[in-house]
């Protein structure tokens, strides 16, 4: 009888703290401003590393990760802005757009999982607003870009127009822009003859052109600048596509205080040449965020 007791009572621990477990997550929800400066500390979901965007620190690490690179840099400074501590919830790209069931449903709407669930207040990842991702976050944006074929330096001469880009191989990660715009020109220009989409994570989509994997890849203007001068030797910038797209953080719907918030604090880093976003872009790209947007202006 004493060991039926026994029993009884650690499966009845057993149970008390596992309700409490499920409770604690069930009841999670976004918090309001006051909330996160009452708490000291911005929560920010990242994706996974792409230098220089972003390094995960330890390497390989999700979930509550270090996190160093222009996007850590960016939202370590707006915390600061705000008298917070930066804390940040690395995820894949698809994992920012996740629903209650763990998938992205591009045609639905909903609060992705880690705002609804307050594992984060806002998204650092530098997104471009498509309509699929508004319909599950207002965003606020202010780094214009370009997207950029990439592909070997021995066959620039292949790759011209997009009519060059058909039937051949290309790398992007799932769920980003770039996989989106491939994508609709599988369904228009190239419906006839559609690129091969390939998937690897981002930081591995130009060394696979370098290594000769796959034909091609379509990134950021940032991000073919970055690549193809410091982190490989074999591949350049072919040619621009689509259209000027803006790089934005995300917040969940109706987050008004939050998206006000971003929105002063780079206007203000925008006006002023010896602000801390004019001094991050100048170490990173060797010119500073005015300089930038200039550059970005010209491309045709």
């Amino acid at each position: 009888m004493k060991y039926l007791r026994n029993v009884i009572g650690t499966g009845l621990m057993i149970f008390s703290a596992a309700a409490m477990l499920f409770s604690t997550y069930s009841v999670a929800e976004p918090r309001s401003m006051t909330e996160i400066q009452s708490s000291g500390e911005l929560r920010a979901c990242v994706p996974t590393a792409n230098p220089p965007d972003g390094k995960v620190i330890p390497e390989g690490c999700t979930g509550n990760c270090g996190y160093e690179g222009i996007i850590g840099e960016l939202v370590e400074v707006f915390a600061k802005s705000l008298d917070l501590t930066p804390s940040y919830w690395v995820s894949n790209w698809d994992g920012l757009f996740h629903n209650a069931d763990g998938t992205t449903d591009k045609e639905a709407s909903y609060t992705p999982r880690l705002l609804e669930t307050g594992q984060c207040d806002m998204i650092g990842a530098v997104m471009v607003s498509l309509d699929w991702r508004l319909k599950k976050m207002d965003m606020e944006c202010f780094i214009p870009s370009r997207m950029m074929v990439v592909t070997h330096k021995d066959r620039l001469g292949e790759f011209q127009s997009i009519s060059d880009l058909g039937g051949r191989t290309v790398s992007v990660e799932q769920s980003m822009s770039l996989h989106t715009w491939i994508e609709d020109l599988n369904e228009d220009q190239l419906a006839d003859n559609p690129v091969q989409i390939t998937f690897r994570p981002f930081d591995d989509s130009i060394p696979a052109v370098d290594r000769g994997d796959v034909d091609f890849t379509v990134v950021g203007v940032l991000d073919a600048l970055y690549h193809t001068r410091n982190l490989v030797e074999n591949s350049a910038a072919a040619f621009a596509v689509g259209p000027l797209d803006m790089g934005c953080w995300g917040m969940r719907k109706g987050d008004t205080e939050m998206a006000e918030l971003i929105s002063n604090f780079f206007e203000e880093q925008t006006a002023n040449p010896d602000s801390n976003l004019n001094e991050i872009w100048s170490n990173y790209y060797g010119l500073s965020f005015f300089e930038f947007l200039r550059l970005v202006s010209k491309i045709e």
